[in-house]
């Protein structure tokens, strides 16, 4: 039986072979995709859909800010932060990968659908790229120099499969909840987010050695994406709903994988990548991306967060941290951070709408600036934790708004993924490059007095947060170029 949903437009189509059932051209399978109505998901559906991001949220947030730096230093202790550095570098390129996931991801044609087999694929790599992880870093004594070799090609793996489960995820909200849900769905997927950075960083301040995260890592991947897939009931792309028929027809034919559409083109894919000032309809949105470059170059600053804490913070009694202080003192200020965050921006969304967008960013710009000078003078930790809460606020209200002024100024709402996704990159850019330039700025500042193979002193870590005021005043000065009042433009 024909398994393509009935149409008025399928009266003159003649009956197709098995195999070509499964390639449906794009144009149509899209045709068919809009004129199916999704129905209402409850609250809970939706959280069972957004289930993979919250083990996303723990493992980019305990990754970047406990995770690396500790096995930075680990195995390059005289030049951990070069390391740390080369981490962030290699998690901000692989990023690039999104847009081209995404562009396969709309292809892919399955009976599970378009995003589950992506999905499960990269699940599949995730996996033991993550045991490579723990084995190096275990082994690193038996490996030798083998060990951080080790250790690079399995994050460049694991970040490359995480950068397309994540992409793959985010497509499954506009492909199944109707629009009147999607804010809400949006809700459920940052409050998924933020939970799960909070769970990763209370598991830290629980269990602060370094090694068992892997095993946290790995137990987040088995639960969490079997979850997404077993809610997120996609329609088939083959044509219609996925079900028992669908699969056990497949196999028949022998095709139980994903294929991906016959209407993949290479310059379309280059397309998805490239964005210009000099094309009205694209000029504000370029330098919207410009800024949020800048913004995300700045505050990668907080990568380092660890090395300031262990290297300049002073207990109530006057000495430093110590053993796993450092770790469990990150984790706590960046779990505060996070509450800071989710409170700030619900209500800078709010104030958006009624002051505007760039008058938000440029107080969330100027205030993460006020924080860089704090932590050149503070050093005290109590007072260090309240300026966690404001700087997580702060972060919070620039997250919020800034996604509100990107939808104000696409481009094209009809090609709204393709716009969001060269957006998104700007942040990937900015990751690579912060980090990459603090690194050096602290590998080649003056060494610590106390005469310890690592660490930094106090003016290098004055100049490293110098450095990331100044990329903050270029984004709020860049934000005079993005009109976000322009009339809405044609479909490019």
């Amino acid at each position: 039986a024909d398994r393509s949903m009935p149409s008025d437009d399928d009266d003159d189509v003649p009956e197709q072979p098995a195999g070509n059932r499964r390639l449906l051209a794009s144009e149509e399978d899209a045709r068919r995709r809009k004129r199916a109505r999704p129905r209402a998901v409850s609250v809970w559906k939706l959280c069972g859909i957004n289930a993979f991001f919250l083990a996303y949220g723990a493992w980019i947030s305990s990754f970047a800010i406990v995770t690396l730096p500790y096995e930075s230093t680990r195995f390059f202790p005289d030049a951990d932060a070069v390391a740390l550095g080369g981490f962030m570098f290699i998690a901000g390129a692989s990023q690039m990968s999104g847009p081209w996931a995404g562009y396969v991801s709309d292809r892919t044609r399955s009976a599970y659908g378009r995003r589950r087999p992506v999905l499960v694929k990269g699940a599949v790599v995730t996996a033991p790229s993550l045991v490579m992880l723990l084995v190096a870093r275990t082994y690193y004594g038996s490996l030798g120099g083998w060990a951080p070799t080790l250790y690079y090609v399995a994050f460049t793996a694991t970040m490359l499969a995480l950068n397309v489960m994540y992409t793959a995820a985010s497509g499954i909200v506009p492909d199944m909840i109707p629009d009147d849900q999607t804010g809400q769905s949006n809700g459920v997927l940052a409050a998924m987010s933020a939970a799960g950075a909070c769970m990763g960083f209370v598991y830290t301040m629980v269990y602060p050695d370094v090694g068992s995260l892997y095993w946290f890592y790995l137990a987040l991947l088995a639960t969490c994406v079997p979850i997404t897939c077993y809610c997120a009931t996609e329609e088939s792309s083959l044509g219609g709903v996925a079900s028992s028929d669908d699969v056990e027809s497949s196999a028949r034919e022998g095709s139980t994988s994903a294929t991906v559409d016959s209407a993949f083109s290479w310059r379309e894919l280059a397309s998805m990548y490239t964005i210009s000032p000099f094309v009205p309809e694209q000029k504000s949105f370029f330098w919207l991306f410009v800024c949020r470059t800048l913004y995300y170059t700045g505050i990668s600053a907080q990568v380092f967060l660890l090395y300031l804490l262990r290297d300049t913070a002073v207990k109530e009694d006057g000495s430093g941290l110590e053993g796993h202080e450092p770790q469990q003192t990150v984790a706590r200020l960046s779990f505060i951070g996070q509450v800071g965050g989710m409170i700030a921006a619900y209500p800078a969304g709010l104030l958006s709408d009624v002051f505007g967008r760039k008058p938000l960013i440029v107080i969330a710009c100027a205030g993460i600036i006020s924080v860089y000078i704090m932590f050149m003078y503070i050093h005290r930790l109590t007072s260090i934790m309240y300026i966690g809460v404001y700087y997580g606020a702060l972060n919070g209200m620039f997250l919020s708004v800034d996604y509100a002024l990107a939808i104000d100024c696409l481009p094209s709402r009809e090609n709204a993924a393709r716009w969001l996704a060269v957006w998104g990159v700007a942040s990937f850019i900015g990751t690579s490059i912060g980090p990459t330039v603090f690194a050096l700025i602290l590998h080649f500042s003056p060494q610590r007095a106390d005469g310890r193979a690592y660490g930094s002193s106090q003016e290098g870590y004055d100049v490293m947060l110098v450095v990331g005021a100044v990329w903050m005043a270029l984004c709020a000065s860049f934000l005079c170029l993005v009109d976000s009042k322009k009339p809405r433009a044609r479909e490019l």
